[in-house]
């Protein structure tokens, strides 16, 4: 084991049976559960698809991917890792029901929202139907203490959003409890609605997710049998931030074996207004026989120094817990400023100076070189109301030193986002009744005009465009967005490098998104005269107004922060982070215990029936749980911030228990700070996502895969896309032991693609029925040979890792055989050695797994012989390798040449305006 203190050896070394392992910060749990894994693999032998590891966020994932690889390549072990589950339980949950989709509710090829905004919107748009239910209007009226609350259909549509994911996260049946109570009942009819729209919509939000898995579970014993069966070891991170119907299920799962292993600290959990529950790690020991459950506390912490872990061990055992909290004590194992004072405070008389001190106190840092990089500070606040957090900002930007903070109210005043607005707004501007254009509209037109003024082409553009527009039809907004990519404006933006300036291209980025989103939801339809351009008026007045209201965040990338930037972050944002020095604001704050109880709702008491704490205890433990993640993010050096009159009672004690920043006591000689850490984050290229896509033009790869442009749908490609959506259900059915289907199914399959995809029925239809048919007749004797259908695969090189997903794997007792499926006809003179490349990819992606012949096949599914064998030998394996070597290492050198103008290739493109002009 790698360099393992005894209690981490312990938890790797205890794989057999329930688990629970309490990581403190610092205490190196990534590692643990790093070496656990390949404890499992190389010295248990397990599979890895036998093995299951759920993470919070999808970059926690990728990180202990690659560590994991990086371990095995250590012990020069040849293990294929892309089998493990590894994943945020809603990735796992959804491959899940996806391999088993016979047995869901739900659609093959379901859609899964994106975030809490686009749930809130789906429920918006379908308000109507809530208004039909019985007592809608008494059951709002009944919301009327706060007035203003749930006066709106917007607000509504949120207070259902709300109690409906409180139900499903808290495991409440609703729909079993009888009762005469109205309101419970009105939200049984609302919940009965929304389960019904997602069924008819193919789409569903992440609470809901999770219940139609526990679902499957308990209403198919076969089922809930084979996944039991199917998983050896089941490890959990985070657990303390898991809910009650992601406990449900982990359970189910493990029910056999037991071998699960849940992973947190009780501390740091800080979701209970997502539906968390601490009381999941603190009870999981109950689920088990008497002694069955070992517990393992890490207490070792490497992060911070020895001041800053006795500061946090004070601030968390200042209140009784009720035996709702382990016993622990961290300690501090690093050895660097064991007898300095790192924990100090920044006061001020009032706000404006405390915040002119802490300005000068960052000043400071950087000019005695204890920093040399901004980004090795971090500035925490409760939530980006606090007023401390514009006025610092504003601060320290008339310092020249700049913020990164990602939060919807900024990005909405960003000017190359209002900007955007502005100039597409000019070009429909007549068709609006002059009171729909409120003041933020009618700034962003302002904007609009003094820029285009500066660019005479510009000009000339958007005269013709206002002159012309209604002989102009859209098929999105990116389509209008995009041909402003030709302005200069613009395309100064994309040529940025520096990383604090690129912010302008990752908003618009941003934006595209947002458009994007946009367009799906008004179902595709058109711009244009036709109807009055209703759907940018929608966006212009409505959807606009909205979104700004909401929580734009989702949308942003987990991405690293920009260099040379102080990263404005709320505490919940800096979870999971570390920083040489956080400097921690809104020290105003105080338990919220001050609401009426009694204020709450029949649903509110139905939905906390769970928990054994008071509402008031809830509060303090999160308010203490809170300021504890936001204090342990510190690795050297910890700083309170706070205007004298404004520290609550909670804090003062620790605030004046250490010294002021400006006291004769700190001497900044005396303050030692850690770099930055840089984590190698090796890029993950598909063949189809990267590889064929910069192969065919890598200026359009530059500006979607690097710059992330979102592209837009133009339906021009249903024939492929329905086809191969059909064929992979056939394929995933008969995986699943599928009996063979009629014609009537085939017909409605495909029917049901064409709606899910948003497409209109077209000539194709009946030329993809008779496609399916086809290929379920020439294949009935090779369905039971299925061993796999779109398949990932991953292959570690040096400085990437290669993922390919192979439409079809079948194995008998000899041989693998790579299925590829294609639409169109074989020609063998315009065969592309692209589809050779790609079947070696997927090859040499297999060959470690199986010890068997592999050969490979293109199938066009509508020759009347389709399966066509491609030889590929060694040598072939060895000369496609190098070339898609040299296509990733040209990626990865950032190379982006515009190719040569081809109409059939940029005449489609959605960004030809940036490369050839206005056409």
């Amino acid at each position: 084991m790698s360099n393992l203190n005894k209690k981490q050896f312990e938890a790797v070394e205890t794989v057999n049976g329930p688990v629970v392992i309490i990581a403190g910060p610092g205490t190196g749990k990534t590692k643990t559960l790093v070496e656990r894994t390949v404890n499992i693999l190389v010295n248990k032998e397990v599979e890895a698809k036998k093995i299951m590891i759920t993470t919070f966020t999808n970059k926690a994932a990728k990180e202990l991917e690659l560590r994991i690889n990086e371990r095995l390549e250590e012990l020069n072990k040849n293990i294929d890792i892309s089998d493990i589950y590894l994943g945020t339980m809603h990735s796992i949950w959804t491959r899940l029901i996806q391999e088993n989709i016979t047995y869901s509710n739900f659609f093959d090829n379901f859609e899964l929202m994106s975030g809490d905004y686009e749930q809130h919107f789906f429920i918006y748009s379908r308000l109507k139907e809530y208004k039909k239910l019985e007592d809608y209007q008494k059951f709002f009226d009944n919301l009327s203490y706060n007035e203003n609350k749930y006066r709106s259909d917007w607000q509504k549509s949120s207070f259902l959003r709300n109690k409906i994911n409180d139900l499903n996260e808290n495991a409440i049946d609703i729909e079993s409890i009888q009762t005469s109570d109205i309101y419970i009942n009105f939200i049984k009819s609302a919940y009965k609605l929304y389960e019904k729209q997602l069924f008819e919509n193919n789409i569903v939000d992440f609470s809901y997710l999770q219940v139609e898995f526990l679902n499957m579970l308990l209403n198919n014993a076969d089922f809930l049998e084979k996944i039991n069966n199917h998983f050896d070891y089941i490890m959990v991170d985070e657990y303390q931030d898991s809910n009650k119907i992601q406990e449900k299920i982990l359970l189910s799962i493990s029910k056999n074996k037991k071998n699960i292993c849940v992973v947190g600290d009780e501390d740091q959990s800080i979701y209970r207004f997502r539906g968390a529950s601490a009381e999941n790690i603190l009870n999981f020991s109950k689920h088990f026989g008497e002694s069955e459950c070992k517990l393992i506390v890490l207490e070792e912490n490497y992060r911070s120094v020895n001041d800053i872990v006795e500061f946090n061990n004070k601030w968390i055992n200042a209140i009784d817990w009720h035996g709702n909290r382990f016993e622990k004590n961290i300690v501090s194992m690093r050895l660097d400023n064991i007898l300095s004072k790192s924990v100090f405070h920044i006061s001020g008389t009032t706000l404006d100076e405390n915040i002119r001190n802490t300005v000068t106190f960052i000043k400071k840092l950087k000019q005695s070189n204890k920093i040399t990089n901004y980004n090795q500070i971090a500035v925490l606040f409760s939530h980006f109301k606090d007023r401390s957090a514009k006025k610092l900002e504003d601060a320290l930007k008339k310092e020249n030193i700049e913020v990164y903070s990602p939060r919807t109210k900024v990005f909405f005043e960003m000017y190359e986002v209002k900007l955007t607005f502005g100039i597409i707004l000019a070009c429909f501007k007549k068709y609006f009744p002059e009171e729909a254009l409120d003041s933020y509209l009618l700034e962003c037109l302002d904007l609009a005009r003094l820029e285009i003024r500066k660019d005479n082409e510009f000009l000339a553009w958007i005269k013709e465009k206002i002159e012309n527009i209604s002989e102009y039809s859209f098929n999105s907004l990116n389509e209008i967005f995009y041909e402003l990519l030709n302005f200069s404006y613009y395309k100064n933006v994309l040529k940025e490098e520096d990383p604090i300036e690129a912010r302008a291209n990752h908003n618009l980025a941003i934006l595209s998104k947002i458009f994007k989103n946009f367009q799906k939801y008004v179902h595709s339809k058109k711009i244009s005269i036709e109807d009055d351009f209703s759907i940018i008026k929608y966006f212009f007045t409505k959807y606009l107004e909205i979104l700004k209201q909401s929580r734009v965040d989702e949308i942003f990338s987990e991405e690293d922060y920009p260099n040379d930037c102080i990263p404005f972050l709320t505490i919940h944002q800096s979870k999971g982070l570390e920083f040489p020095v956080v400097i921690v604001f809104s020290l105003y704050s105080k338990p919220n215990v001050s609401g009426d109880l009694s204020r709450q709702t029949s649903i509110d008491r139905l939905i906390n029936s769970n928990s054994k704490i008071s509402e008031i205890e809830k509060e303090y433990f999160d308010f203490y749980r809170k300021f504890y993640v936001a204090f342990s993010r510190a690795k050297n050096l910890l700083v309170l911030s706070c205007y004298e009159k404004g520290v609550s009672e909670n804090f003062k004690p620790f605030f004046y228990s250490v010294r002021g920043v400006n006291s004769l006591q700190f001497d900044i000689d005396q303050i030692n700070l850690d770099e930055v850490s840089k984590k190698d984050e090796r890029r993950v290229l598909s063949y189809t996502t990267d590889i064929a896509l910069y192969r065919y033009c890598p200026m359009k790869y530059f500006l979607v895969r690097e710059k992330e442009y979102s592209t837009y749908d133009k339906k021009v490609f249903s024939l492929g896309i329905i086809t191969h959506k059909a064929i992979e259900h056939i394929n995933k059915s008969f995986l699943q032991k599928q009996e063979i289907f009629s014609d009537n199914y085939i017909e409605d399959l495909v029917k049901n693609i064409y709606k899910f995809q948003n497409i209109d029925l077209d000539n194709n239809v009946e030329k993809i029925i008779d496609i399916t048919k086809k290929y379920m007749e020439n294949e009935k004797d090779n369905f039971k040979y299925i061993k796999k259908v779109e398949a990932s695969e991953f292959r570690v090189e040096d400085n990437y890792i290669l993922y390919g997903q192979i439409d079809l794997i079948l194995e008998d007792e000899n041989e693998i055989k790579i299925i590829d499926f294609k639409t169109g006809k074989y020609n063998e003179i315009e065969f592309s050695s692209n589809y050779r490349q790609q079947l070696s990819l997927y090859k040499l992606l297999l060959q470690k797994k199986y010890d068997k012949e592999i050969k490979t096949y293109l199938y066009y599914l509508e020759e009347d012989k389709p399966k066509k064998e491609i030889l590929i030998d060694d040598e072939d394996l060895k000369e496609d390798l190098e070339n898609i070597n040299k296509t990733t290492q040209d990626i990865l050198d950032k190379k982006f040449p515009k190719i040569p103008y081809n109409k059939n290739i940029c005449g489609l493109c959605e960004f030809k305006n940036y490369c050839w002009g206005i056409q």
